[in-house]
Order: C-alpha cells, then sequence, then structure tokens
C-alpha cells in the first residue's frame, strides 16, 4: 500500500476531518475494539453531539438577535435621514436669503465705506501732526524726568519726517526747537559721561544714546573708555587702601564686587554698543586695569595675616574665577596668562614664605640647643640624640610645607587640575626644599666664622657638620622621593623632571666643612693660648728643678680630651692605638737627632688643613694647632738645665695623655720633638734626663 493510501485511509478515521467515512469507522471500531470500549465510545459521541447540537441552537438563537436590532436600526436609519433631510433643505434656502441680503447692505453701505476710510487716514495724519506739535514739549518734559532713552526715541522717530518736510514754514519752528532740545541733551549726557558717580550701567547707556543721536563712534569709545577708567580709578583707589586694614577673602569680595563687576560690565557693553566696529583699544584699557589690580593683590597675599594656606587659595580661586571669566569676555591672550601668573606667583609667594619660616624656626630651636649645650656641658649632654631631633625636626617641617603646598591642587580649586599649576607646585615644592637647605647652610657658615667672638659651643659645630653631612647623604634624597610621592597622590599622571642637586650638595658639604674647621681651629687656638700664656708669662732660666708636669699640661689635655670626647659621640674612629713601648722610644734617642738638618728634610706638617669628618682627623687638627703654637712660642724663649727639663717632663706628659685619644702618633711625636729640640738649642745648659727619671716624675706628678 503506497503512503497517499495510508494517508486518506487515516483521514477517512479522523471524525473531525472532511473525508470522515462512517461506516469504515464504525467497521474499524468493531474490529480493534471490545465490547466495552464500544459502549463507552458511543456515550461518548452522544455526549459531543448533544454539545454541539446545543451550541447550534445557542448561534442561531444569537445571530436571530442580531438581525431582528439590524432591522430596527435601518428602519430608525430611514426616518432620522428624511428629518435630516428636510432640514438642510431649509438651511440652503436660508443661506440663499443671507447672500441676498449681504448683497443688498454692501451695496448700499459702499459710499459710507469709502467716507469711514478716508476719515481714519485724516485721524492718522492728525495725530502724527500732533505729535510734532508736541514734540518739543515732550523732549522737555522727559529730559526733565531723567527719561533720556524716551526722548532720543521720540526724536529719531520723527527725524525723517523733519528732515523731509522741514524747509516748510510750519515745520521750520519745530525742527528748530527741536534741534536746540536736543543739543541741550547732548551736553547733559556728555556731562553725565565725566561725572564719576555715574555707574557702569548709566555710562552704557549715556554712550548709547549719543550713537543713536549720531556721534562718530570713535570720539564715543575714547569717552567711554577714559570715563571707564576714571571711574575703575576710584575703585582701585579704595582697593589698595584696604590692603593694610582687610584679609584676603574680604580684599577678593569687594575686589570681585566692584572693580571686577564694573570692569565686566563696561567690556559687554562696549560690545554690544559698538558691535559693529573693530574693538582696537578694549583689550589695552583691560590690561591696564588688570594689571594694576594684580598688583594690589600681590600686595594682599604678602601681608602676614594673609599667610594661612587655607585663606589664602580660597581667597586666590574666587579672583581666578572672576578672571577667567573676564578673559572670556575680553578675549585675549594677554588677560588669561596674566590670570595665570597670579596662581603661580602666589604658589611662589607660598613657597617663600614657607622656607623662611623653616628657617627662622630652625634658629629658634638652635638657640634651645645652645643653650642646653651651654648648661649642661659635653659630658651630660647626648650630642647623637640632639642631632637626631635636630636633623627630625628640620625633615618634619620641609615635608609638613610640602604637603602644605599640595592643597593648591585640591579638584575643587577652579586651578587645582591644571597642569601647568601642578608644575608650579613641583617647582615651588623643590624652591622650599633647596632654598631651606641652601639657607640653613649659609647660616651654618656665619656661625662658624663668627664662632670665636659670640662664643658658641664647639658641640654645636660639631652637630651642625654632622646635620649637613647627613642631609647631603640621605636627606635630599630621602625629600625629593617624598615630594614625588605627594605629587603622584594630589596629580595622577603628572611626568616632572628629576630636579639638579648639585648645589645644594655643594652648599651642605661646604657648610660641613667651615663648621668642622671652624671647630677644630676653636679648640686648637683655647689650647694654644693655654701654652703661650704659660710659656711666655715664665722665666725658663730660673725655673726650679722639675717636680711634676705643669697644670697648664693637664687643662691642654682636659681641653683636647673634652672635644674629642664630643667629636666621638658623633663621628666614627678610625685608627688603633698604638703599645706603650712605641711611646716611649722617642724619648730615648740622643740629642743629635734634633738637629736642624734632621728637621730639613722631614715632612712638612699643613697646620690649618681642611679637618676631615673623622673622630681622628679633628683630634689631629686641634692638636697640630696647640702644639705648633708651643713651638713657636718655645723659639722666643731662652731655657736653663731645669727650664729644659721641666719642659721635656711636661712633653711627655703630653705625649703620653694625648696619644691615648687615638691622635697621630707620628705627628704628635713631630711636634713634640720639634717643641723640645727648640728649647735644648735655646738652652743654656743642655742636659736631658733620662727617661726612667722623666716616667718616674710624671707618674708621680
Amino acid at each position: 500500500m503506497s503512503d497517499s493510501e495510508k494517508q486518506n485511509n487515516e483521514n477517512s478515521l479522523d471524525i473531525d476531518g472532511s473525508s470522515f467515512n462512517s461506516e469504515m469507522y464504525l467497521e474499524c471500531l468493531l474490529k480493534c475494539a471490545s465490547l466495552r470500549q464500544v459502549m463507552d465510545k458511543e456515550a461518548e459521541i452522544i455526549t459531543q453531539s448533544q454539545s454541539l447540537q446545543s451550541e447550534m441552537q445557542t448561534l442561531v438563537y444569537e445571530n436571530y438577535n442580531k438581525f431582528i436590532s439590524a432591522t430596527e436600526t435601518v428602519r430608525k436609519m430611514r426616518s432620522d435621514f428624511q428629518i435630516m433631510q428636510e432640514e438642510m433643505n431649509k438651511l440652503s434656502e436660508n443661506i440663499n436669503k443671507i447672500t441676498t441680503f449681504s448683497s443688498n447692505i454692501s451695496e448700499s453701505l459702499k459710499d459710507s465705506g469709502n467716507n469711514v476710510n478716508r476719515l481714519c487716514s485724516t485721524r492718522q495724519l492728525l495725530d502724527k501732526l500732533q505729535f510734532l506739535f508736541l514734540l518739543p514739549t515732550q523732549l522737555n518734559k522727559a529730559i526733565q524726568e531723567g527719561r533720556y532713552s524716551d526722548a532720543v526715541h521720540d526724536y529719531t522717530h520723527a527725524q525723517k519726517v523733519l528732515q523731509k518736510y522741514g524747509d516748510q514754514p510750519s515745520f521750520q519752528s519745530i525742527q528748530t526747537e527741536c534741534s536746540d532740545i536736543i543739543y541741550g541733551l547732548k551736553k547733559s549726557l556728555r556731562e553725565r559721561l565725566l561725572s564719576p558717580e555715574t555707574t557702569a550701567s548709566e555710562l552704557a547707556e549715556s554712550v548709547g544714546l549719543l550713537r543713536q543721536l549720531q556721534e562718530s563712534d570713535s570720539s564715543l569709545q575714547d569717552i567711554f573708555l577714559s570715563c571707564a577708567e576714571s571711574r575703575l580709578e576710584q575703585h582701585l583707589n579704595l582697593l589698595a587702601s584696604m590692603v593694610d586694614t582687610s584679609d584676603i577673602l574680604e580684599w577678593v569680595e569687594k575686589c570681585n564686587g566692584l572693580i571686577l563687576a564694573d570692569l565686566g560690565i563696561v567690556i559687554s557693553c562696549y560690545h554690544d554698543i559698538f558691535q559693529d566696529t573693530e574693538s582696537i583699544g578694549i583689550p589695552e584699557f583691560a590690561d591696564k586695569v588688570m594689571t594694576q589690580v594684580f598688583d594690589l593683590f600681590e600686595a594682599v597675599i604678602r601681608r602676614p595675616e594673609n599667610v594661612g594656606t587655607e585663606i589664602l587659595i580660597r581667597g586666590l580661586d574666587k579672583f581666578f574665577r572672576k578672571f577667567q571669566a573676564l578673559s572670556e569676555i575680553i578675549c585675549s591672550d594677554g588677560a588669561s596668562n596674566k590670570a595665570l601668573c597670579v596662581v603661580t606667583q602666589c604658589i611662589k609667594h607660598k613657597a617663600t614664605m614657607q622656607h623662611q619660616i623653616i628657617q627662622v624656626q630652625f634658629k629658634e630651636n638652635l638657640m634651645k640647643v645652645r643653650q642646653s649645650l651651654a648648661s649642661k656641658g659635653t659630658e651630660n649632654a647626648d650630642l647623637k640624640d640632639i642631632l637626631n631631633a635636630l636633623q627630625v625636626y628640620l625633615m618634619q617641617k620641609i615635608q609638613a610645607s610640602l604637603l602644605d603646598l599640595m592643597a593648591f591642587l585640591q579638584t575643587n580649586l577652579s586651578f587645582g587640575l591644571k597642569p601647568w599649576c601642578a608644575n608650579a607646585v613641583a617647582d615651588s615644592c623643590w624652591i622650599v626644599v633647596s632654598e631651606t637647605l641652601i639657607n640653613i647652610s649659609d647660616m651654618i657658615k656665619k656661625l662658624s666664622v663668627i664662632q670665636t667672638s659670640n662664643n658658641i659651643p664647639f658641640e654645636l659645630l660639631l652637630i651642625l657638620a654632622k646635620l649637613c653631612l647627613e642631609m647631603q647623604e640621605n636627606g635630599v634624597t630621602i625629600l625629593q622621593n617624598h615630594l614625588t610621592k605627594l605629587l603622584e597622590e594630589a596629580a595622577p599622571g603628572l611626568s616632572v623632571e628629576k630636579k639638579d642637586t648639585n648645589t645644594v650638595m655643594v652648599n651642605l658639604s661646604s657648610a660641613a666643612q667651615s663648621a668642622l674647621d671652624s671647630e677644630v681651629v676653636f679648640i686648637g687656638q683655647t689650647a694654644a693660648q693655654m701654652l703661650r700664656v704659660s710659656v711666655l708669662a715664665r722665666d725658663w732660666l730660673r725655673a726650679p728643678e722639675p717636680r711634676g708636669p705643669r697644670a697648664v699640661c693637664r687643662r691642654v689635655v682636659e681641653t683636647l680630651a673634652s672635644a674629642d670626647s664630643a667629636a666621638s659621640q658623633l663621628f666614627p674612629t678610625s685608627f688603633k692605638p698604638s703599645s706603650d713601648s712605641s711611646r716611649r722610644t722617642i724619648w730615648s734617642r740622643a740629642p743629635s737627632s734634633f738637629s736642624p738638618i734632621n728637621r730639613l728634610f722631614s715632612e712638612r706638617i699643613e697646620v690649618f688643613s681642611p679637618a676631615g669628618a673623622d673622630r681622628a682627623a679633628l683630634s689631629n687638627g686641634a692638636l697640630k694647632v696647640a702644639l705648633k703654637a708651643l713651638v713657636e712660642c718655645v723659639r722666643l724663649r731662652t731655657f736653663s738645665r731645669h727650664g729644659l727639663q721641666q719642659l721635656q717632663v711636661d712633653v711627655h706628659f703630653l705625649q703620653q695623655r694625648l696619644s691615648c685619644m687615638g691622635n697621630d702618633e707620628r705627628l704628635l711625636n713631630a711636634l713634640l720633638e720639634d717643641a723640645l729640640s727648640s728649647a735644648q738649642l735655646r738652652c743654656v745648659d743642655p742636659q736631658l734626663m733620662e727617661p726612667s727619671i722623666v716616667d718616674i716624675i710624671c707618674e708621680r706628678g
């Protein structure tokens, strides 16, 4: 069996299909189903048939009702159309009657309408004539009441008629009288321009009225700008008087409300009045006024009362916003550049104030340290702690100043996110760092120069020298990295070139060297003065037999030991103490070893060479100055045998005590040998004691 035949058989068995075959369906049902299924199927079919019959009856009833309703509607519409037809016929008849009546009325009123039009034209002409005849009176009244704009409007409205018919006798008098009145009005307007009490809006109104009265633009422009300048000059004088009596916020509010507001009105009115002419003089005029305002503003920010960062930034922000608005009105690059210069100058001024304040505070802190050292002394003072406190104080002050300058980069400020502002802040921050360290270096140099006259403790010089070296080694780099971090946080994406630190490093190095040299010279000269007085004031020819080292030698040792102890707290030690036997050998040599010939071939000793940043170098530097003075003083005296032996004991004592401090053995021995040999050459009986006896006398003494 083909597929089409199978499909036809299936459609024949579909009771809901169009090809349903009842006999075939019944035959198939009897073959395939049981008796129970056949009876159930019969009951199902009966139920469905009854349901369909009920639905069919319902549909028939509904359609019948609709048909009845439609019949009634058609019948009603037929009667309504008849009534409407009758009404339309009546309406058409009425319209025809109205048209006939309208034609009759128009025909009868044609002559009257022409008369009415002629009368209206006559009335308008009479009104114009009346306006012309009353024009002088109206002009005088408007001028007396101060309504200059109404007077100019009335005159310009009638000016064309007067110019056209002014040669007729009836209008000549009117034209002459109006010309005299307008001449007086022009004079009043010019006087109003020159009045110092005239506001900017009245000034613009006067110029506009004169321009409507056919005044030349070139003369009006000059008059307008000169009058505006005189008025703004009064505001400038008022602001100048407020510089020393008001804070920056009050001054900026007054400036924005007076001169800048009037300047904006003047410029806007100038553009509105002379919009059809080229604005040549307005940029120069605005630049002149704003330059004077900038000078006053710079004077305001320099007052000590306006040093606070918050109040300074708030005033600067208001000032800059107003100037930005004026720059857009002026359309001048010069005005925009001046506004930027105001911000950058303010930032630089703040940076200058910051490093000056740091310098003053650092100097005050130094005075406290100086007083503390003077009261405690070297033995009780911890120089390392003082140095650390001083360095931390300086670093914190500089870092606080840098953070303070970052306030200029706040996002809510009108200039905070500008690249030029970020660069200005970066440059100013580096100015704070570099100028602070350079100024402190200069201050340390000055202290080093006047150290003797001002009686500055030598410990303070050591502290300042170490401070400069620490800042040179680590401090500058730390501050530079801190500044870079602050700029990255305040202005992300800003690329700032690395600053050159050579100048700062050189100044710190020279200041440290100056302080070290001054300390060495001070200690050396102090000890040298003791030795000089003790040598020159004593009669060495009548000296008694030595019983021990003189007291001055102990004081010299104490002075040098005090300086060495202070240096050991701050500077590294790079020496190795020599054995006791090496110290004793130099005194066992024969007197011939001290001859002038041997001295010629000995190494030259630089007494005032630059001091090194080392404990041994500092001790050796002071030692050279003191012992060289001893040598020179010895050469000025003549000695007896006991005097030579006393000097031998003193020299041996100094050699024993000073070598324990880490001094250069070679340098110490050379200077002491030179002193003893010089005394031996100037002795009338040059006999030295045995070294063992000298040791006993020194130990006993």
